[in-house]
């Protein structure tokens, strides 16, 4: 039969490995890919490899028995090794044809769920703010194609960062997730929340022919937000504004979630726990705000912040003693603007913390220059209640103090009374840190919340400032006289100093001075002015006192 083989000619020894090599290859390769999709012709398959290896190894036999002249135990030998070959090398390239495909499939799936993360928020398993622009696109195509109005309701809860800071953001995740799960209920099934970022959601409101279709939905998630509840929180009191704007009447997809959001905002301005529809009165404060958001963002570059400072003064010595310093911004345009007039906006686009950190700086580069001119001195500055919950802030303080070479003592953080009452676990910490850090603070507006008294023996705090609304009256209104002189005395028990704000009469100096009201600032004394003639100033009364032995108000007076 193999007649026409050579003697000398191995070459048919290797065709023939080949032929059994290629066939047994082929036939894993295919049981390979068929094990757990088609197991029965897998088996097959392996059935016609094993079969395959078995004629190549008959084949290769015989040929070796020839090539060998008939040398039974060489070509055993030889068709044993060539088999085991056979088998190892079919083994291998099986294993890595699996192994390769196993990879391909885990790549498959970790791409598979990647995107999938990358399109649902992990806290709530709503869609994030990237899968909500999808479904909005697609949305808004079927609004168009239909010629039915699509309702954007972006939902916000109030007060969301006191319950992070004084219940924990464990208890905060739960209220997201609660919040979710509220959301979704109230909308239909054909509708789409989604959580966009922090406690801020947005519903995609379809097939809404009149608004009044969408207040029923839009109420119901108001109502149902209220239900919430957490255990062992037995005071969490949850609420949300939320804004609502229609396509294509309000806007382009563009416009859209942004006239929401202003929508929303009135909605908070009115009082919370209520929702707002867009409307013209919204969409004008809303242009203001985003004009001035353009603005904000070249006012510092192009240094049109400013510093102004109204001196505080001993009520006996009229000593100046320092000074409040209050933000004005030199508008290039619309002149000077007073801290409401920019600062909500600031606010809402983020821009505050910039501005408040400023504020601190240029404060201390003043300070710098009057201790450069040897005039000792202190200014107060306002810590706003976004500040408070920078845990950072002391440290940022510290740095900025010990890079001006400035005591610690030469600033005093103003934290208005209303503030501090909303958040008080919040202000305590800080207060803690303040303490801490041997910085002083005192409490702004003092007396216009109603547990005043209750509370002040707990506080760490340096100083009182009375509201202005006592000053007011205090020369003529008996009752308000002995009030005002109660909370001195309780404050001195207490080692604090106090501080009238808003003196604009010498009677009311006169009366505030005789009650043992320790400083005072407002009208009388001077108005605001800037860092070059504060420094003018004071350089003035201390020439005068040093003559004269006094410090002289008719200075302060021509102002």
């Amino acid at each position: 039969m193999l007649g026409f083989i050579t003697t000398n000619n191995l070459w048919w020894i290797a065709i023939a490995s080949l032929i059994a090599l290629t066939a047994t290859i082929v036939a894993f390769r295919f049981t390979t890919r068929l094990w757990f999709t088609k197991p029965h012709q897998a088996k097959a398959w392996l059935t016609g490899g094993l079969s395959t290896t078995t004629l190549g190894a008959w084949f290769l036999y015989a040929i070796c028995i020839y090539v060998f002249n008939d040398n039974a135990t060489v070509s055993a030998l030889t068709t044993a090794l060539s088999i085991a070959c056979l088998i190892l090398i079919t083994l291998l390239i099986s294993m890595l044809d699996m192994f390769l495909r196993a990879k391909k499939t885990s790549s498959q799936h970790s791409r598979e769920n990647l995107s999938q993360m990358a399109m649902v928020d992990t806290l709530t398993q709503l869609p994030n703010r990237r899968a909500l622009m999808q479904h909005l696109e697609a949305a808004t195509r079927r609004s168009e194609r239909s010629g039915v109005s699509l309702a954007i309701a972006f939902i916000d809860i109030d007060n969301f960062k006191n319950i992070n800071d004084s219940l924990g953001h464990h208890v905060g995740d739960q209220v997201l997730q609660e919040v979710a799960k509220c959301l979704v209920a109230a909308v239909r099934g054909c509708d789409e929340v989604a959580r966009i970022g922090g406690d801020e959601f947005i519903a995609l409101i379809e097939d809404v022919k009149y608004d009044e279709d969408a207040v029923t939905i839009v109420d119901r998630m108001v109502n149902s937000i209220r239900e919430v509840s957490i255990a062992n929180q037995i005071d969490l009191n949850v609420s949300a504004s939320i804004g609502v704007a229609m396509f294509p009447r309000d806007g382009n997809i563009h416009q859209i979630v942004s006239a929401a959001d202003a929508a929303m905002y009135r909605a908070k301005k009115d009082g919370k726990n209520q929702f707002r529809f867009f409307d013209a009165d919204i969409a004008m404060t809303s242009d203001q705000l985003l004009e001035i958001q353009h603005d904000l963002k070249n006012a510092l570059a192009n240094d049109e912040l400013k510093l102004h400072y109204q001196l505080k003064i001993d009520s006996i010595t009229r000593e100046p003693v320092g000074a409040e310093a209050l933000l004005r911004w030199e508008h290039p345009v619309k002149g000077t603007l007073l801290p409401p007039d920019f600062m909500p906006a600031a606010e809402r686009f983020g821009l505050s913390y910039a501005m408040n950190l400023w504020v601190i700086e240029e404060a201390c580069r003043t300070l710098h220059l009057l201790n450069y001119l040897h005039i000792p001195f202190s200014i107060a500055l306002n810590i706003s209640h976004q500040q408070l919950r920078n845990n950072n802030l002391v440290n940022e303080i510290k740095q900025l103090l010990k890079r001006f070479n400035l005591p610690l003592a030469s600033l005093i953080f103003e934290i208005t009374e209303s503030a501090a009452v909303k958040n008080k676990l919040l202000f305590n910490k800080q207060l803690e840190r303040f303490k801490e850090a041997g910085l002083k603070v005192s409490l702004d507006d003092f007396g216009t919340q109603p547990s005043s008294l209750a509370y002040l023996q707990h506080l760490d705090i340096s100083e009182l400032k009375l509201d202005h609304t006592f000053t007011a009256n205090v020369e003529n209104d008996y009752k308000i006289r002995g009030i005002i002189q109660a909370i001195i005395e309780l404050a001195h028990v207490l080692e604090l100093n106090v501080v009238a704000e808003g003196v604009e009469t010498e009677s009311q100096r006169q009366t505030l001075a005789e009650i043992g009201c320790d400083q005072m600032q407002g009208f009388l004394i001077s108005r605001p002015v800037s860092e070059e003639n504060l420094v003018h100033l004071l350089k003035k009364l201390s020439t005068h006192f040093e003559s004269g032995g006094e410090f002289s108000m008719d200075e302060l007076k021509n102002l």
